[in-house]
């Protein structure tokens, strides 16, 4: 297994708004009780999805939906292929794995299906691939104890499922977009700033921890938030100072992937995801974002950044 970062194969902006609004018309179908309307929304988006479907953008959103509508609309067996298959990707794909969504979600559904005992080790799998309480945010609080092995007997597991998840209506977390209490803006905002500031001293490492612990306060799903995309935002900027290209990637493609927020809009993000496809060698995405943020904010934008990276668009575009 490698420890590089599986890079996201793109599609077009078009597909990707068509594929958004979608899952926007399925959360808000989901919402209203109509399970089977919003299933066939979101199998819809899924089946835009070019090959390899499992390795866009907005691969990971679709599928985190896709599984618990399926549930919701008692198509377990189909649900647990689904998250079988995402999984067997990533574990095929010869990439680093830091998704751990899928587990949690494989686990979910054997719970549905009455299988404690194989639950539970897809849920072991998620703290394998590096899980923590904020993946699990969304969900349950028993399912962190049965990672964690916490909790074991089965029938205490079955009967808290029962009573935390089969009881109610619709037994499938909604995914439409929310804000976030007073209480918890006014945390990240002071975390927030401390971040800032912390950067503006070049402690980099630093920030990015004070960063981080602001983004575990957001609950998942995060890219739902537009608090996140500029935490993600400034997370990646910090790796990005430490040149460490691949982890910064990372969170500039989740910033890219917020729904709140679009990041097509942001010469700022456009401009590292170039400058970072340039540093991993994906020369074609790095052409693609480079000349975005060209494009939005001209050659003023680059006049701060490494000459390479104009350089490079300049060989590659012709730019008047």
């Amino acid at each position: 297994m490698k420890n590089d970062i599986r890079v996201a194969d793109s599609i077009s902006n078009e597909l990707e708004n068509e594929i958004f609004d979608l899952a926007d018309e399925a959360s808000e179908l989901l919402e209203n009780g109509k399970t089977e309307a919003s299933l066939g929304k979101i199998r819809s988006a899924w089946e835009k999805l070019p090959e390899s479907k499992y390795n866009t953008p907005v691969s990971h959103m679709i599928l985190s939906e896709l599984i618990p509508v399926l549930n919701a609309t008692g198509k377990y067996e189909e649900a647990v292929q689904v998250a079988k298959d995402w999984i067997r990707d990533l574990e095929t794909c010869g990439y680093k794995i830091y998704h751990t969504i899928p587990y949690i979600l494989h686990g979910e559904t054997l719970l549905f299906l009455g299988q404690p005992d194989l639950a539970k080790e897809a849920f072991y799998q998620a703290i394998k691939y590096g899980a923590t309480k904020r993946d699990f945010n969304d969900k349950p609080a028993f399912y962190f104890d049965i990672a964690k092995k916490k909790l074991n007997d089965n029938e205490e597991i079955l009967k808290l499922f029962q009573k935390e998840v089969l009881s109610l209506p619709f037994p499938v977390l909604k995914t439409e977009l929310a804000e976030l209490s007073a209480e918890l803006t006014d945390r990240i905002d002071v975390l927030s700033e401390q971040g800032s500031d912390l950067f503006d001293e070049d402690k980099f490492q630093e920030c990015i921890e004070v960063w981080s612990e602001a983004l575990a306060l957001i609950p998942s799903p995060q890219n739902l938030y537009g608090e996140t995309f500029w935490l993600e935002t400034s997370i990646g900027d910090g790796y990005f100072m430490l040149n460490e290209f691949e982890e910064s990637l990372v969170h500039f493609l989740n910033a890219k992937g917020n729904i709140e927020t679009n990041a097509y809009e942001n010469p700022f993000v456009m401009l590292r995801l170039g400058e970072l496809f340039f540093e991993v060698n994906e020369f074609n995405d790095a052409k693609e974002f480079l000349l975005r943020a060209y494009m939005l904010e001209g050659e003023e934008l680059f006049e701060t950044e490494e000459e390479k990276y104009f350089d490079f668009l300049k060989e590659n575009v012709k730019i008047d």
